[in-house]
């Protein structure tokens, strides 16, 4: 398992880069946003250079970019060379107190401040094209008083959760139980949530309803976006398994599920994707309404919007006027900022 839980093939860049025939899906299309980008602070780096020197196999097949500080300018120049608006960008402090960092940082909370507050700095410096997530590991001891400092400062516009860097257990009660309460904090501080669900490839549908009937139902009304299209990286019967439950869900209008959005960062990783699983997700993507799916690339893990987006659209087979309502559909917490 990498570091962000993706999964790939060897070649996965010269693959995704390869010319392919002209299709309908080359008609170019302006994306509004990207909804699942990536900065961070030198101390995340150091983190990760340490982590990496110690274990490389966590980082397989990720950009070297994962290395270094990278800014909110760096994310508007990414978003301007990609003709894209807006951004949102999902704070990596949640890294700190993963059980990935062996040995654990000194200072765990400190750290997670200081990458909040990055994040946080550069979305109230960017003139409202990026929006700041504050992150943090739910099932560290340390989460709510993190999340209490947080909670009625300025520029802090949502909250990202990360299920398998935070080892977190769907079948474990006390692990749900930490996570709904999350849920619930954020709810009652209007505080929207993007969050990686899937914590391993063992995931099944037992573990998706989990999460729908007992954490996701603390969301109320509150914009949920879940990363990935439900997957951890990639396509496989599982994804589609869990997309269809979230369809399930938000057909009898389960809690939780009013302002639920599907973000589509990597859900294809390559020109490999199995055609019927693609055909299966656009199936379940088609129950749901395109209306309720943004982008988003994970940049800079892999792909930058503009490559991504290109792939993205050769990999799901959808018809051209359903790539249009998706490129131009907005984040929730973009469209109704919190406090307005």
């Amino acid at each position: 398992m990498t570091f962000f839980s993706r999964i790939g093939a060897a070649g996965l860049l010269a693959l995704a880069c390869a010319a392919a025939p002209a299709t309908a899906q080359d008609t170019p299309l302006e994306a509004i946003g990207d909804y699942h980008m990536h900065i961070q602070g030198p101390g995340a780096s150091a983190e990760f250079r340490r982590l990496k020197a110690a274990n490389p196999k966590i980082f397989e097949m990720m950009s070297d970019d994962m290395m270094h500080d990278r800014t909110g300018a760096d994310a508007l120049k990414t978003l301007d060379s990609s003709g894209v608006r807006q951004g949102t960008l999902l704070s990596v402090a949640y890294t700190f107190a993963s059980p990935l960092m062996v040995p654990p940082p000194a200072d765990i909370a400190g750290l997670t401040r200081a990458e909040n507050a990055y994040n946080v700095e550069a979305g109230l410096a960017s003139g409202g094209r990026l929006k700041a997530f504050i992150s943090v590991n739910p099932i560290w001891p340390g989460a709510m008083a993190e999340l209490a400092y947080w909670r009625d400062r300025p520029g802090v516009d949502g909250l990202k959760l990360h299920m398998a860097n935070s080892h977190f257990d769907p079948r474990s009660s006390a692990d749900v139980e930490k996570l709904a309460g999350v849920f619930d904090f954020a709810r009652k501080a209007a505080l929207p949530i993007a969050i990686h669900v899937r914590n391993a490839k063992d995931y099944t549908t037992d573990d998706a309803r989990t999460f729908i009937d007992k954490v996701l139902s603390k969301a109320g009304d509150l914009p949920v976006q879940i990363a990935h299209g439900g997957s951890w990286g990639g396509l496989d019967q599982a994804t589609v398994d869990t997309l269809s439950l979230y369809a399930d869900a938000i057909e009898r209008k389960a809690p939780g599920t009013k302002n639920l959005v599907i973000e589509l960062a990597l859900v294809v990783v390559d020109k490999k994707t199995d055609p019927a699983l693609a055909a299966s997700f656009a199936k379940v993507m088609r129950r749901i309404g395109m209306d309720r799916f943004i982008l988003g690339s994970d940049w800079p893990a892999i792909y930058g919007p503009a490559e991504y987006y290109a792939l993205l659209r050769t990999q799901i087979p959808l018809e051209q006027d359903e790539w249009r309502t998706i490129f131009a559909n907005e984040a929730p917490y973009f469209r109704h900022p919190r406090g307005h």
